[in-house]
């Protein structure tokens, strides 16, 4: 599996999205790998989307990930009970990331 480069995060946020469908993640843990695939991607666009958190470039503490360099990682709690893995999308500065949500591999 190639490793995804900051690069790859440096685009339009909705590609990004599709791009990320059937991608694995994988995390060493103690000499184990933990490997999930991700099957459902939400895109959230800050300058225009009023679902994102970051919406018309809202800065605050927990908005600040949002504008970190692409492919920045970053979970946030949702609800006091969810947590969210996002990955930062286009050119840091600009507030977009793709939510993403993943099928855990036995």
């Amino acid at each position: 599996m190639a490793r995804l480069d900051a690069a790859f995060y440096d685009r339009d946020t909705r590609l990004v999205a599709r791009e990320l469908l059937g991608k694995y993640l994988v995390r060493r843990w103690e000499g184990t790998a933990l490997v999930c695939r991700i099957t459902e991607t939400e895109a959230y666009i800050g300058r225009m989307d009023k679902a994102c958190h970051a919406y018309q470039y809202r800065r605050t503490a927990r908005t600040e990930p949002l504008f970190a360099p692409p492919g920045h990682a970053y979970v946030y709690l949702i609800y006091g009970m969810y947590h969210c893995l996002n990955l930062v999308t286009e050119p840091e500065g600009e507030p977009a990331a793709v939510l993403i949500t993943v099928d855990h591999q036995k």
